[in-house]
């Protein structure tokens, strides 16, 4: 019996080691601010540190199907030095032409002072990432590459959030790592006119995106939900 309790003890030990050098243990420098979001039964709401909700006219919406109902996603921005975004989403039967209730969140693009250049055009807020006929909401985000980042320090990042229920948004892990792979190839690739401080800042940004799609780092699911 002492024997098998040394054992057991033993390998709690190395499994504690183990769990110490993870590199796992090490967050990433991508943090999604919201994890879930709940959908009202009705109208619009703003998230936590969100603007209020403006108007939308119908023919501003881009959509989306995603299963018996359909998402609807506006965007204004950029604006300020700070690249800020109020970004409205909506859901509705497939028979509305404009959605009757959503959400209001706002966010920064500055993180494209580094990537300068995106190969598929304008910034999409809604997409079907995997070409499975469902379309899911991207929302674009910017992580500061070290803890005393100035604006021309930042990255960019995008979450990929899907219809769950008729009532939420969760954030798809898998689909917000596949959007990170391709940022992080459009950060590889090489500018026509860039300086070496820039180039430094384009490999610290492709290496961290890197380390999340790869799930070499960590993230703290601190965030509203």
């Amino acid at each position: 019996m002492r024997m098998i309790f040394l054992v057991v003890l033993f390998g709690c030990l190395c499994a504690n080691s183990a769990l110490a050098s993870d590199p796992l243990s090490s967050p990433c420098l991508m943090q999604p601010a919201i994890l879930s979001i709940v959908l009202p039964e009705r109208g619009f709401t703003s998230m936590p540190d969100s603007d209020t909700c403006a108007n939308v006219s119908a023919k501003e919406w881009k959509r989306g199907t995603s299963g018996p109902q359909d998402l609807f996603v506006h965007a204004d921005g950029p604006s300020g030095s700070g690249r800020y975004w109020n970004v409205t989403v909506g859901v509705s039967e497939k028979q509305s032409s404009e959605p009757i209730r959503g959400v209001c969140l706002s966010t920064s693009t500055v993180g494209w002072r580094t990537l300068q250049r995106y190969s598929k055009g304008p910034l999409s807020w809604l997409d079907d990432v995997d070409d499975n006929g469902i379309s899911e909401v991207i929302f674009w985000d910017s992580f500061p590459l070290h803890n005393e980042a100035s604006l021309a320090e930042y990255a960019l990042v995008a979450w990929a959030y899907q219809l769950e229920s008729p009532d939420s948004l969760v954030i798809d892990w898998d689909l917000s790592r596949e959007l990170a792979r391709a940022i992080k190839k459009e950060y590889r690739s090489p500018l026509k006119t860039t300086t070496g401080y820039r180039e430094e800042r384009r490999t610290q940004a492709a290496e961290a995106l890197e380390r999340f799609a790869d799930e070499d780092c960590s993230i703290t699911l601190e965030a509203h939900e």
